[in-house]
């Protein structure tokens, strides 16, 4: 794979995620407890249940990261070189690339016990994500190795985790996009049916 400058990968990770962090902080924070656990139908998730799904990545992943930084590690700017598995994984999660639906596996099925504390765990998981990606400016993005959760014998390099990470909430970011969409048509039809109601 085509080697990619580290500081311009890292400089454009942490762009989309102040993005996400912005759209969270913004939007999800802001609405109530209806808007959160609104579905399209059966079968479809509600946004509450998307950061759920994102949130269970998030806690998976972030303490990995994180136990990355804690040790000792040397200065590099070498440039990151995606594997051709990492750049698989991304490539599913790209939706300009593809419009396939996935299921979630079995650990990252959502589970809301409060709608309001997964957008919080959410917010909390970008901030976390941002201080990660400004930390791993120095670290060599290929050496170090992670297990995906779905997979443990399976490792990815530091940097495709990265990329899956964020590419993966970008796609959900645009799902719930989607909900709030189909949740204000719900609405002005419920009003259209309303105004004409003898």
């Amino acid at each position: 794979m085509t080697a990619i400058d580290k500081k311009a990968f890292i400089a454009n990770l942490y762009q989309r995620t102040e993005t996400i962090l912005g759209k969270a902080v913004s939007q999800y924070q802001n609405l109530d407890e209806l808007s959160l656990s609104f579905s399209i139908g059966d079968g479809n998730w509600s946004i509450a249940q998307v950061l759920s799904h994102l949130n269970s990545y998030g806690n998976y992943y972030l303490p990995k990261m994180e136990a990355v930084l804690e040790k000792p590690q040397e200065l590099s700017t070498r440039a990151y070189r995606p594997s051709w598995l990492g750049a698989y994984f991304v490539n599913m999660m790209d939706a300009s690339k593809s419009k396939k639906r996935y299921k979630a596996a079995k650990q990252h099925q959502p589970v809301v016990d409060d709608v309001y504390l997964e957008v919080a765990e959410f917010i909390n998981q970008q901030e976390r994500m941002l201080k990660c990606l400004k930390a791993f400016e120095t670290i060599d993005l290929n050496h170090t190795k992670i297990a995906i959760s779905i997979a443990k014998l399976v490792k990815l390099q530091l940097g495709d985790i990265l990329s899956f990470l964020v590419m993966h909430n970008e796609r959900h970011v645009a799902q719930i996009k989607r909900i709030q969409s189909a949740q204000t048509e719900a609405l002005s039809q419920r009003t259209i049916a309303a105004t004409f109601a003898p």
